[in-house]
């Protein structure tokens, strides 16, 4: 499969739950969100797919941000979940564990 096209298989649904998710655990900034998806993911994912749905996210209300200044570079946001953020992630989980039973019997019968 080609690096550049991983973007385009992961639905807009889960790839906001990755990010919902990992930003549960901490907050961070946008590149470290995308390291930790691509290592969660094992393929490094297009930022520009990853910062589109930061943006939704944001827009939203289910995250919001602060400007980290820098000694040395520009100053970068940090993203935090918010409540209603926390409440999106828990629904996505546990939509995301239906699907997963579903798959599960599908794939089961697959020989």
């Amino acid at each position: 499969m080609e690096r550049h096209k991983i973007g385009r298989m992961i639905p807009p649904f889960l790839m906001t739950t990755i990010i919902l998710k990992v930003l549960s655990e901490k907050p961070m900034h946008g590149y470290q969100i995308a390291e930790e998806i691509s290592k969660t993911l094992e393929k490094e994912v297009p930022k520009p797919a990853i910062y589109f749905a930061l943006k939704k996210l944001e827009k939203g209300g289910f995250l919001t941000f602060k400007w980290e200044m820098r000694e040395k570079g520009p100053a970068r946001k940090t993203y935090y979940i918010t409540e209603e953020g926390e409440e999106l992630l828990k629904h996505k989980m546990e939509l995301l564990k239906k699907f997963y039973k579903i798959l599960g019997k599908i794939l089961g019968e697959v020989k």
